[in-house]
């Protein structure tokens, strides 16, 4: 249960939002037909070895002459050669929609994201050194002329929190109770996956980087999805209301004739996305490719001295 805990954890620091700004989340889980894990896999070889972590690029079609909506499941990070491809499958449409929690008119640029000092990137930045692999939000070109952002901004999510009555005390606490509540469940079923069985805690686990990234890999595809492995309290604004963003995106897209449309999102947000897209639009799902976002036979990755990783981050939030 202590590993599985610390691999949770190792995950969240990847499968945060992309931010512009630090950003919070509330409450309450909504069911949705598929998982998660219908967008993100981990391919084996023939004697079971894991290959590669690897996100869906899934098409949806409005009738034979009506538009196409890919959704673009997304690592916030990943290998070099992921974010090569995607920039490449990013001029095939005609708007890309993606993702960003930031106010309205932010511009992303690779120098920003390295400059950046909130707590939240620099927990990315440490993992992304600690994984050996590329950041997103540096290295895919948000510059080009048909990406959209279609997100919440900071106000519009801290307005969420209030009408909820949420604040950072309460949902942190509501995030401890569902992690808690997740490992006692997970406690009842020891068989698991071989990944997952050994008894490793958060100090082994930054000394080991290839067996951190194997952990992580297999976290987010046998949970299903985030709401699941975390709990309900992080569902409804990290996912749901933020999908409600993108929806609203798409629909002025679709108005402005637009036909081939892409929603670059992070994975735990498509099962809903795939929900609304067929329930609302009555769009047919189509195709599923998959690209390679991580290698899981190697890792460039350096160990993280963990007295020096909480001394950094206690000067990010005090500076």
């Amino acid at each position: 249960m202590r590993q599985k805990c610390c691999s949770l954890l190792l995950a969240l620091m990847i499968a945060l939002p992309a931010t512009a700004q630090e950003n919070s989340a509330a409450a309450k889980k909504e069911a949705t037909s598929s998982k998660t894990k219908d967008f993100i896999r981990i391919e084996k070889s023939d004697d079971g070895k894991p290959q590669s972590l690897d996100t869906a690029v899934v098409s949806y079609k409005a009738g034979s002459q009506g538009a196409q909506v890919d959704l673009i499941g997304a690592v916030h990070i990943g290998e070099a050669s992921y974010y090569r491809e995607l920039n490449r499958l990013f001029d095939q449409y005609d708007v890309l929609l993606y993702e960003l929690v930031a106010p309205e008119g932010t511009i992303v640029s690779a120098k920003a994201q390295q400059e950046s000092s909130n707590p939240i990137s620099f927990l990315q930045k440490s993992m992304k050194n600690f994984l050996g692999m590329e950041s997103q939000l540096e290295k895919v070109d948000y510059s080009k002329s048909h990406f959209v952002r279609a997100d919440m901004t900071p106000t519009q999510i801290a307005k969420k929190m209030e009408e909820r009555g949420d604040t950072a005390l309460t949902l942190a606490l509501s995030t401890m109770v569902d992690v808690m509540r997740q490992q006692n469940k997970a406690a009842q079923n020891p068989q698991g996956n071989p990944l997952m069985s050994s008894d490793m805690g958060l100090m082994e686990l930054l000394e080991n980087p290839h067996k951190a990234k194997l952990m992580m890999a297999q976290q987010f595809v046998s949970t299903g999805s985030l709401d699941e492995a975390l709990g309900g309290s992080l569902n409804q604004l990290l996912v749901i209301d933020r999908n409600a963003e993108a929806i609203k995106g798409l629909q002025k897209q679709l108005a402005q004739g637009k036909q081939r449309i892409g929603i670059f999102y992070g994975a735990a947000h498509l099962p809903d996305l795939e929900k609304r897209l067929v329930s609302d639009f009555s769009m047919t799902k189509g195709e599923t490719r998959w690209i390679k976002a991580w290698d899981l036979t190697s890792t460039k990755g350096k160990p993280i001295e963990p007295m020096s990783l909480m001394f950094n981050l206690l000067k990010q939030i005090d500076p």
